[in-house]
């Protein structure tokens, strides 16, 4: 089974920091969103510290669809490789610090990274997100609705669980639902089953690395009780709760979960 392709892509221009004084922020997006679209306003916030790089889930925004089953496990190894290479190249220095920050099924990645990967990060964040996510059966029911109706099926519904009733940003909103519908249908199917069969939960208190959990208050996805499990669980935990928000939180809230991100990953 190939390896999963993921796309790395720079958030943050190369001419507006001394990359030798930048730690490094790398960010995942959720099922059905693009990250340069997701992430980089909540980047702009960010660039007295970090130099920020997004990665697409496969078959998503500049990543390439991906042919078979796919795990959480697979893809958290991907984004382990693509650090390993970030430091051959020099992208990131020697003296950086890196963290990792995901959200909804890159939160599951994030906890996987912290499990097996732990030596590459200085701190995780988990984003909207939890140690499992819905039950198996939910998600595979999802999967096989995907493989014969397409992602397109997915938007209105799915945009209806991202944003709180008082968003109003319907431009940005729009930006990603049609990254929804672009998404490719067989590698979003194969999500599904992934985050079907991940559950971290019993591997929690094995976690070193310190870990900042953050929710969105009316997230209906991934609960605040499920933010307040991760970092009640792992060795080194703290949580925050972002109100008035839902499960897009870089969408909704970009320079207050930046200030929490700069403020927790110490």
């Amino acid at each position: 089974m190939a390896s999963p392709n993921i796309a790395a892509i720079r958030l943050t221009e190369s001419g507006s920091f001394d990359p030798e004084g930048r730690d490094t922020l790398i960010v995942g997006a959720g099922m059905g969103t693009a990250v340069r679209a997701l992430y980089s306003e909540m980047a702009r916030h960010l660039t007295h510290r970090f130099q920020i790089i997004g990665i697409d889930l496969p078959g998503h925004g500049e990543s390439p669809a991906h042919e078979g089953s796919i795990t959480v496990e697979e893809i958290a190894d991907a984004v382990a490789e693509l650090v390993s290479n970030l430091h051959l190249t020099g992208t990131i220095k020697d003296e950086s610090k890196v963290y990792f920050a995901g959200l909804s099924i890159s939160g599951q990645v994030a906890l996987q990274l912290a499990l097996e990967h732990a030596e590459l990060f200085d701190g995780i964040a988990v984003i909207s997100s939890a140690a499992q996510i819905g039950s198996p059966d939910d998600w595979a029911e999802r999967a096989k609705h995907i493989q014969t109706s397409g992602t397109e099926s997915q938007v209105e519904w799915s945009a209806s669980l991202w944003v709180a009733d008082s968003y109003q940003d319907t431009t940005k909103l729009e930006v990603q639902k049609r990254a929804l519908a672009m998404a490719d249908d067989e590698t979003y199917a194969a999500l599904c089953n992934a985050l079907g069969h991940y559950d971290a939960t019993d591997r929690l208190s094995e976690i070193t690395v310190p870990v900042f959990t953050v929710a969105g208050a009316h997230d209906q996805i991934c609960t605040v009780r499920d933010a307040e499990q991760i970092a009640h669980s792992v060795q080194h935990g703290t949580v925050a709760v972002i109100e008035d928000a839902a499960h897009l939180l870089p969408l909704e809230h970009p320079q207050r979960l930046a200030e929490l991100l700069d403020s927790n990953l110490t």
